[in-house]
């Protein structure tokens, strides 16, 4: 296939500005909404029903203030009889048996409402997580007395939920075997579903852990998401399921603009664990305490290997600054800039006589199709100016797509969508576009061409109660 590269020499392009302001006027036709709903063969990943890190007890600590819970207050005898706070208690028993606090505080709700309930009876304390006490069980039952209380509530079930799933033949539910479970086929899907339904036999009780779950631990914001929390000055990005800190204006600044952070309500941020801070700008140069000059692009770093590369890529010594060995360590290295032609940072050229334009990485041209993509992916960057056969002697690779992050729609398309690992995820809903906190004037027109470059990925929502996807004419 010959690609053919936007030519600005065609009158067709615009600025940002205006693409972002543009009016929503055209009518798209209806499509049903892809709502967000229980799926009784996977009620949670594995990742997720596992992730012992997810939360640490001042996290914990935070989640039980935050929801009024009288567990953030009260202290328990631990197993071994010494005076805990319970999200101590939490932390210790999902730790100890590799499951995620976060299943315990749900647990906790579902079972006693103890997350939600300000003023619980001692029964819920003692029972915390409904283990050993059936329905038909009686609670003064002597058999069950010994795991009575919050501490052995919280540990049993963390140690139970962990035992389903290394032991799965003792048990009636097991991954790939089909179950009647209240006159509904179930075949759960991963160790996680297994497990709770283990746990809980029920249809009804697995859809309320899997709503408490959405409604507390509920990712909805895509990855490449930038966000800032209301009454909050930190700028997260959402990147592989978790937040990391831009720790700087410049480190922001040199990635996003501040028209493309999301801004989130309180709390929503604790939905996501903390991954590695984003210390350095894009394009950085740092210096090792020996003298080794490194280039940051996308969170790698890439040796220069002489003064003469250094100057030929077109770089000011004024430019560096030094750094620890100890953040260079935490940067994964990239590879090893050799000749300018290398630098991963990437140049645009311009063809002098069709004005096609090009992004050019580590020897390979990629065309730019649409001035959207342009605009939106290299707002500050000069073009360079080369000859046709200068051009025709780079190889060519794939087209040039948007950026994650991006939110975008095209004449032909019935959705809006965002770009997030590459695909572009239809929002399901206006009022899901809503909740999540997107403006309209963020959304960017595109050519139906431009928008084709991005396969397609799930949707996106916020189990809203709508019968409509979100459409540049649903937004007025």
């Amino acid at each position: 296939m010959k690609y053919h590269a936007y030519s600005s020499k065609k009158g067709v392009f615009t600025s940002i500005t205006v693409l972002v302001a543009m009016v929503f006027a055209l009518a798209a036709p209806l499509q049903p909404t892809y709502a967000l709903s229980f799926n009784p063969n996977k009620i949670i990943s594995d990742g997720e029903f596992f992730d012992t890190n997810a939360l640490d007890t001042s996290a914990i600590q935070s989640f039980l203030e935050q929801k009024g819970s009288s567990l953030a207050s009260m202290t328990f005898p631990d197993i071994d009889g010494q005076i805990k706070r319970a999200s101590d208690i939490i932390e210790n028993a999902a730790i100890q048996y590799h499951i995620n606090p976060k299943v315990l505080l749900v647990l906790l709700q579902k079972e006693q409402s103890l997350i939600e309930n300000p003023t619980p009876r001692q029964y819920n304390y003692d029972w915390a997580t409904g283990y050993a006490v059936c329905d038909s069980c009686s609670p003064t039952d002597p058999k069950i007395q010994k795991y009575k209380g919050f501490a052995n509530q919280v540990e049993s079930a963390a140690y139970q939920k962990v035992y389903y799933t290394t032991n799965p033949d003792k048990f009636s539910y097991r991954i790939g075997s089909p179950a009647d479970i209240d006159g509904q086929l179930v075949i759960p899907e991963n160790n996680a579903t297994a497990a709770l339904y283990n746990y809980t036999p029920h249809l009804h009780g697995n859809e309320n852990f899997w709503k408490l779950w959405t409604r507390y631990f509920g990712k909805f914001y895509p990855d490449g998401t930038v966000v800032q929390e209301d009454g909050s000055t930190a700028v997260w990005l959402l990147q592989d399921g978790k937040k990391r800190l831009f720790a700087s204006v410049g480190a922001l600044m040199s990635r996003y603009s501040t028209s493309q952070i999301v801004h989130i309500k309180k709390g929503d941020i604790d939905k996501y664990s903390t991954g590695d801070p984003i210390k350095f700008a894009q394009y950085s140069l740092l210096k090792s305490p020996k003298g080794a000059i490194f280039l940051i692009v996308d969170d790698k770093r890439y040796g220069i290997t002489s003064k003469k590369v250094f100057g030929q890529i077109g770089f000011n010594p004024e430019e560096v600054s030094k750094a620890s060995d100890k953040d260079l360590a935490d940067i994964p290295l990239g590879g090893l800039i050799t000749k300018a032609d290398d630098s991963p940072r990437g140049q645009l050229f311009q063809d002098k006589k069709t004005g096609g334009i090009f992004f050019v990485k580590q020897g390979i041209k990629h065309p730019i199709w649409a001035p959207e993509i342009l605009a939106v992916n290299f707002p500050y960057d000069k073009k360079i100016a080369k000859t046709t056969k200068q051009l025709d002697a780079i190889p060519t690779g794939e087209p040039t797509i948007f950026e994650d992050g991006t939110i975008i729609t095209s004449p032909g398309s019935p959705s809006i969508y965002i770009i997030s690992n590459g695909l572009k995820r239809p929002i399901a809903s206006k009022a899901a576009f809503d909740t999540l906190g997107f403006q309209q004037e963020n959304v960017v027109h595109t050519s139906d061409r431009a928008l084709s470059l991005h396969l397609d990925g799930d949707p996106i929502d916020v189990g809203t109660d709508t019968t409509t996807t979100v459409t540049s004419a649903t937004l007025h």
